[in-house]
């Protein structure tokens, strides 16, 4: 083709691209104002509980149930009192100790476990609800998605999730692609306020929304960086206090249900950090003391337990061991069917007993789109269970990092060691001050498992605070680990 003829395709695609924009524009239901938007309503929600599905496997849902039904019975009734109070919301607890919450398509609204912790109060939780909930009204993910389509280049009427935003192939899918869509501050800054409409029509303090972001701000300063994992996009925690505090003096309506002791009551017990009966590490070594094993990965490796695999990447981001479980097939069955799989080729394999478990060990190439990798796989049978463990890189590296893979697999063996299976978790207990006393006297009646500094961000104190006898203040009991 011609050069002039390439600029007149550039010229007709951009005025197509313009037109579809135009065409595309809709009323927001949140604001009333104009939106860009590709993707209808039922689009939208199809996305969100196709997504839904992914999140139990990737991150796990807190195991209680009142508690749960909690957290949904304050977020359907902020649902309720928004404009778009007919979609199907839910509301749920991710095992995550983290402190996040996030929003899908069309409804699901997800908090961490380790955000629960650290709020003080019903109306704290109702703010981060309701800003998420705003998120959604707002359509800000469909109008991110519709951008993301048109710089991508008129993708196709079908064409929602685009495969650059898949990162975390089986595990997540195309969830991870609506999590990590990026908000813009405006629809940062949008959704506060939407947050603070719907959590005031429902009649809750709005300076609880005030001291939320003031226990974002603490976490950032003690952290030294911003704000960890509710969205670096976020606008500056600090900024958002002063937002806050003038959106409620503008209410002249001060005061309002706040419901701290209850929310207190009801997170009383919760896990705090990690728990260890889903499987911890010890140094380099990963332990589960529920289901009897150990296996050690390479020192040095960045390592993730969640709840559907155990993930290491190398140092230099070449190189992964995964593993996974094969449900209901013996390793011979999960042998067969890993290379049957189209573009994956056997590079030989044969059958071996590891630390006296029946295993199968094999090597394979596997052609991506961005080349060929390499790597070993293991099949372990342990209780009825059988384990694939997984390494692979690209095929040019695959001479370097092939014996730290056989190293890892080699080393997965029955846990049998009672200091490692017998582990508690560290939890929340609800303490009632006895008497007025300062948080540093606090600490010495009521010793926590947990530093000062950690304790006083998780109840959102300062150094010197007097606590008045009869309130309630959180502490962290329990080794975390090994008794």
């Amino acid at each position: 083709m011609r050069e002039g003829g390439r600029t007149e395709t550039r010229v007709l695609l951009a005025a197509a691209g313009m037109m579809l924009a135009l065409s595309a524009c809709a009323t927001n239901p949140a604001t009333g104002g104009r939106m860009l938007s590709l993707v209808s309503e039922r689009q939208e929600i199809e996305m969100g509980q196709e997504a839904k599905l992914a999140i139990p496997a990737a991150y796990g849902l807190y195991d209680d149930e009142d508690l749960q039904a909690y957290v949904d019975s304050v977020g359907q009734a902020l649902a309720a009192v928004s404009e778009r109070p007919d979609l199907p919301w839910s509301f749920e607890i991710v095992d995550d100790p983290v402190i996040n919450a996030f929003a899908l398509p069309g409804g699901p609204i997800f908090l961490a476990r380790g955000i629960m912790l650290h709020f003080n109060s019903e109306a704290e939780m109702a703010s981060v609800l309701g800003h998420e909930l705003g998120h959604i009204t707002a359509r800000h993910i469909v109008e991110a998605l519709s951008r993301q389509q048109l710089v991508g280049g008129l993708l196709g009427a079908g064409m929602i999730l685009a495969p650059g935003i898949r990162p975390f192939g089986d595990i997540l899918g195309g969830a991870a692609g609506l999590m990590f869509l990026k908000y813009g501050r405006d629809d940062e800054r949008q959704s506060d306020l939407l947050g603070h409409r719907y959590m005031t029509r429902l009649g809750y303090d709005p300076d609880m929304a005030t001291e939320m972001f003031r226990i974002l701000e603490r976490q950032r300063e003690a952290s030294g960086s911003s704000i960890p994992e509710w969205q670096s996009s976020h606008p500056d925690p600090g900024d958002r206090v002063v937002a806050a505090e003038a959106r409620a003096e503008a209410d002249g309506h001060p005061g309002g249900i706040v419901r701290r002791e209850e929310y207190l009551r009801r997170v009383d017990g919760m896990v705090y950090g990690e728990d260890p009966m889903q499987g911890y590490f010890h140094e380099d070594r990963f332990l589960h003391p529920e289901l009897l094993f150990q296996m050690d990965f390479p020192a040095g490796w960045a390592r993730q337990n969640a709840p559907s695999a155990v993930t290491a990447v190398s140092q230099g981001e070449d190189a992964i061991i995964q593993m996974t479980l094969a449900p209901d097939q013996s390793p011979r069955q999960a042998a067969d069917q890993f290379y049957d799989q189209e573009g994956v080729t056997s590079t030989g394999s044969g059958s071996r007993t590891i630390n006296g478990l029946s295993a199968i060990m094999g090597g394979f190439r596997a052609r991506t789109r961005n080349g060929t990798l390499e790597g070993v796989v293991l099949w372990i049978r342990h209780d009825d269970l059988t384990y694939q463990v997984i390494g692979y890189t690209s095929a040019s590296r695959f001479g370097q990092y092939s014996p730290q893979f056989e190293r890892t697999m080699e080393s997965f063996a029955r846990l049998t060691d009672n200091r490692w299976i017998d582990v508690e978790p560290k939890r929340i207990d609800i303490v009632e001050v006895p008497t007025g006393m300062t948080v540093e006297r606090f600490n010495e009646r009521f010793p926590s498992t947990i530093s000062f500094e950690a304790l006083l961000l998780l109840n959102g104190w300062s150094a010197g605070q007097r606590l008045e006898g009869g309130s309630l203040a959180k502490r962290v009991i329990g080794t975390g680990g090994p008794r």
